[in-house]
């Protein structure tokens, strides 16, 4: 991307629409919170930030980069001052244009699930990434794989800070796009799991019926529980089950559950 998309994405305030859920939210201040950057600092040195390893930090509160390590520079191009002046917006910018929009819808898609989350749930995200870097002077495509997870989360369970650990792919000749997938695990011991490979668009052309029987499904109630959470008949709880079950090709309740892990409900 050209330097004037960074000044587009300012001018049209794009990034905070991309994170409109964070609009008006106040935060929990943590006394901490200098030390927990300090952390990162020494682990990175600790490392000794081999060639192609790069840790950072973005604070979701003013989409800036809490941290970073510097080495980026050489990878990519791109300065810390840049990175340091542009935050999310400058690393938004520095991404192959196939993958940025990409990786924003992603960033989206975790944070309605985390919302929906307990604060002991939300403690348990885990995502990773593979995307492209663009470098600034070469242009060449610089291939990333990333883990990332939340790294602080205040009291009221708002996401603060998260930790990327991103790995440079030499070997890249197989790769051709941006890729995804996260999980979490629910406070009943159940893991869910998110990845682009299994998203079905099918789920787009649910009802809003349909999806509500689906939620109640995934919390584990049975059609007669649904039946009176919605205040309807199980026998139309019945019809929108078998509407799930044709829509999605699922060919049992098990199949079922498993396609609807996978998907958005809200």
């Amino acid at each position: 991307m050209e330097l004037g998309l960074l000044e587009e994405l300012k001018k049209q305030n794009k990034i905070s629409e991309f994170f409109s859920i964070w609009k008006g939210r106040e935060f929990v201040s943590y006394p901490g919170e200098k030390q927990l950057i300090a952390d990162l600092r020494k682990i990175a040195d600790g490392l000794g930030m081999r060639d192609g390893l790069i840790l950072g930090c973005f604070d979701y509160r003013d989409m800036s980069l809490a941290f970073f390590t510097e080495n980026i520079e050489q990878l990519s191009g791109y300065s810390a001052d840049f990175l340091r002046q542009n935050g999310l917006v400058g690393v938004i910018s520095a991404l192959h244009p196939q993958d940025a929009k990409e990786h924003a819808e992603f960033n989206n898609r975790i944070l309605r699930e985390f919302e929906k989350a307990s604060l002991s749930e939300k403690r348990t995200f885990e995502a990773s990434y593979t995307l492209r870097w663009l470098h600034k002077y070469t242009k060449e495509e610089i291939w990333f794989f990333v883990k990332a997870k939340p790294y602080f989360i205040d009291e009221d369970g708002n996401y603060i800070l998260d930790l990327h650990i991103g790995l440079k792919i030499t070997n890249n000749e197989s790769l051709k796009e941006y890729d995804w997938s996260f999980s979490y695990t629910k406070d009943s011991g159940r893991k869910i799991t998110f990845k682009k490979e299994n998203l079905d668009t099918t789920l787009l052309y649910l009802t809003r019926k349909e999806k509500e029987v689906a939620r109640w499904l995934l919390e584990g109630l049975d059609s007669n529980e649904i039946a009176d959470k919605m205040h309807i008949s199980v026998n139309t709880v019945f019809v929108h089950r078998k509407k799930l079950l044709k829509k999605l090709n699922a060919k049992s309740s098990v199949e079922l559950a498993k396609l609807l892990t996978m998907q958005d409900l809200m």
